[in-house]
């Protein structure tokens, strides 16, 4: 089994399950035993500040949305671009976080990017392989930049770069180099 770890499933566009619809996902795990990730682009109207009390003894005041990662119920969960504290790597450049004192160093750091997420998004062994079989994903690599862009454009760019990718691959050597003679 090649693990997808690292990379983003891309919802198609008929993709109707209200959980999954026009996301993406980044897969922080995948092997035998299943696969999770973060849904990147379904920022949520809580800030963190909001919730902050709940989760830790350490004041925070950031003002940044918590995003939600998925339906399944879980920890705050971090992506950073903080290697010191880094709990497992995403992508380059990429990590996620869970403890309690790597999310106060990260809500409470002003010039670190990072996202923290509310939920996670679940498949067990061989669901996920299911869904993308019956052609309900689109892959694509995972950069630290997808994790970090603006989230209202992230799925239908990357539509448009699969899109792209699939031409280039399948009728690229027959397309002419200069589009006024297409």
């Amino acid at each position: 089994m090649d693990s997808l770890a690292g990379n983003l499933l891309i919802a198609i566009p008929d993709l109707h399950d209200p959980s999954f619809s026009r996301t993406v996902v980044v897969l922080i795990q995948h092997d035998e035993l299943g696969a999770s990730g973060l849904v990147l682009n379904r920022p949520s109207e809580v800030t963190i500040s909001q919730v902050w009390d709940e989760v830790s003894s350490v004041p925070c005041d950031c003002q940044d949305f918590i995003y939600m990662g998925g339906p399944v119920e879980g920890p705050l969960i971090a992506l950073h671009e903080r290697f010191e504290i880094n709990e497992n790597p995403v992508c380059p450049d990429c990590y996620v976080s869970i403890g309690r004192d790597s999310l106060n160093v990260l809500v409470n750091q002003s010039d670190a990017k990072f996202r923290v997420y509310s939920g996670y998004s679940g498949w067990g062994p061989g669901q996920l392989e299911l869904e993308m079989e019956q052609g309900g994903w689109f892959t694509y690599p995972a950069a630290s930049h997808h994790v970090f862009d603006p989230p209202d454009r992230l799925w239908r760019h990357l539509c448009e770069q699969v899109g792209e990718n699939v031409l280039r691959k399948h009728v690229g050597n027959i397309m002419p180099t200069d589009s006024e003679l297409n």
